[in-house]
């Protein structure tokens, strides 16, 4: 069986601090593999302009390319209907029989877990990995890891690494106002948005 880390996200564009969750999880060899999993339409984020889907594709394989044990999937990214967690991470598993995955959440999405689509039986079904963000709270967090174990038997890990705090309308910003990225998103990354003009 093979542990499958599963990073999702708009991914607009791939920054650093996504790099830093990757970056965490091998350290702490959490994962025999991580999958980018960028999202055509996040529920939360309907209406935003964002990137045009193959330019997100193309990013993320630049990354993927410097790591071995990445890969990219479109699963979400070419669905014609808005995706939801539990439905991605079900026909994920059908791809992946015998191997467990894992799904990478900020700390803040903690709280919000059961609220989610089906988020009881995503709780019962999976496994989560923690990525602290600003304000995270250890002793808070780890009193409600206890409750959804008791609760659903979910297995939730946190990563111990600090990582990297970075907004992606930052990103944007910068890019109008002529300014340097390079301190914001990795080198490919940045490579590819100047030669295809994005975000300008």
């Amino acid at each position: 069986m093979k542990n499958i880390g599963i990073l999702g996200g708009t991914f607009d564009p791939f920054h650093l601090g996504h790099l830093s969750i990757m970056e965490a999880a091998a350290e702490e060899r959490l994962f025999d593999r991580i999958i980018l999993l960028p999202a055509r339409v996040s529920p939360f984020k309907i209406g935003r302009e964002i990137a045009d889907r193959e330019d997100r594709i193309a990013m993320l394989e630049c990354v993927a390319a410097e790591y071995p044990s990445v890969t990219v999937s479109r699963l979400e990214i070419d669905s014609t209907r808005v995706s939801y967690t539990f439905d991605t991470l079900t026909e994920m598993q059908k791809q992946c029989p015998g191997d467990r995955l894992w799904f990478i959440v900020g700390s803040d999405s903690l709280l919000s877990l059961e609220r989610w689509y089906k988020g009881r039986e995503l709780l019962r079904g999976f496994s989560f990995v923690l990525a602290p963000r600003p304000g995270f709270d250890r002793t808070d967090t780890e009193a409600h890891i206890r409750r959804y174990r008791e609760l659903y038997g979910t297995e939730i890990r946190i990563l111990h690494n600090r990582l990297k705090d970075i907004s992606s309308t930052e990103i944007k910003k910068n890019i109008r106002e002529g300014k340097s990225i390079d301190s914001l998103v990795p080198g490919p990354v940045a490579d590819y948005i100047n030669e295809h003009r994005l975000y300008q």
